[in-house]
C-alpha cells in the first residue's frame, strides 16, 4: 500500500495534468488491481522502470525508441489503446513522426550498367568469334593439304569427253 501512495505522491509531482501517460497507466493498473512488481515481471522490466512510466520520469528512462515499446507493451497489458497512449508519448517528448519512404520519379541515370547475365553472354560470344578467327587458317591448311593427295577430281559442272578417235564420226 505505501508503493501506490508513493507512487501517487510522486504523479501529483510530475505534473497536474490529470490525462499524463503515467497517471492513465497507474490508474488502469490500479483498476484491474495489479501490484508493480506484477506488472514489471509481465513485460520483463525493472520495477523502477515502470515506476519512472508511471511517473512520467524521462530522465530515468532509457532512449525514446525503448520506451516507445515499454508504454505499448504496458497499455496492451492494461487494456488500454497502444497507438493512442504512444502518440500522447510522441506529443509530450517532442519527437517527430515516424518516416515515410517517398519514391521520385524522374530522373533516370544517364548511363547504367548492363546486368551481369547480358555482359557474361557478350564476352562468351565475343571468345568464341576469336577462337574461330585464330583456328580459320589451320582449317584452311588442313583442308587444303587433303586435297593434295587426289590426283585430280572431276570438277563438277565440266563435262570431259573421250578423245576422238579412228572410228569417230566426221
Amino acid at each position: 500500500m505505501n508503493d501506490a501512495r508513493d507512487t501517487d505522491a510522486s504523479n501529483s509531482a510530475a505534473g497536474d495534468d490529470h490525462s499524463s501517460i503515467g497517471r492513465r497507466l497507474a490508474a488502469a493498473r490500479k483498476e484491474r488491481e495489479l501490484d508493480i512488481r506484477v506488472v514489471a515481471s509481465e513485460l520483463h522490466l525493472d520495477a523502477s522502470t515502470i515506476e519512472a512510466l508511471e511517473a512520467d520520469d524521462m530522465d530515468a528512462l532509457p532512449a525514446a525508441i525503448f520506451v516507445k515499446g515499454y508504454l505499448r507493451s504496458y497499455a496492451r497489458l492494461v487494456e488500454l489503446p497502444e497507438e493512442e497512449i504512444v502518440s500522447a508519448f510522441n506529443a509530450q517528448t517532442g519527437d517527430p513522426p515516424p518516416l515515410t519512404v517517398v519514391s521520385i520519379n524522374g530522373k533516370t541515370p544517364l548511363f547504367q550498367l548492363p546486368s551481369a547475365r547480358l555482359l557474361r553472354n557478350i564476352i562468351l560470344v565475343l571468345l568464341v568469334v576469336i577462337m574461330l578467327w585464330l583456328a580459320y587458317p589451320f582449317v584452311e591448311r588442313l583442308i587444303q593439304s587433303r586435297g593434295e593427295g587426289n590426283v585430280q577430281e572431276p570438277v563438277p559442272g565440266r563435262l570431259e569427253l573421250p578423245p576422238a578417235g579412228p572410228g569417230a564420226l566426221q
